[in-house]
């Protein structure tokens, strides 16, 4: 699995890190990619993006939002925080798409005459 890919962007082939990525939102005819260097916006679709990136770190939250899974701070039931302090809401349907990507780890009450 590459960690990095190239995006025309501009007349040229521009590194894309994944590990740099928080989100990719779409916009009219396109997307923009939201790094933690600064913001690409090649001339791609959200779809094309969403079907070439692994499909074990990305996370479609919404029509037009997907999130990279590594960079979540916090999440309720209705809305991602990431870790760049931007949040997103879900959309019901890709909620549950969402909570059966991430592990989530709960609280066990002992009943009397548990160990």
């Amino acid at each position: 699995m590459s960690q990095h890919y190239f995006i025309h962007f501009n007349k040229k082939y521009i590194r894309v890190d994944l590990k740099e990525v928080f989100y990719i939102q779409a916009t009219a005819h396109h997307c923009q990619i939201f790094t933690s260097t600064g913001i690409l916006t090649p001339h791609l679709s959200l779809k094309q993006l969403e079907e070439e990136l692994p499909a074990e770190l990305i996370c479609r939250i919404n029509r037009s939002v997907i999130i990279f899974l590594d960079k979540i701070d916090r999440f309720d039931r209705d809305t991602v925080y990431l870790k760049n302090n931007t949040s997103f809401s879900f959309s019901e349907a890709y909620r549950q798409q969402f909570f059966n990507k991430v592990t989530i780890m709960l609280h066990k009450e002992n009943r009397k005459g548990d160990g």
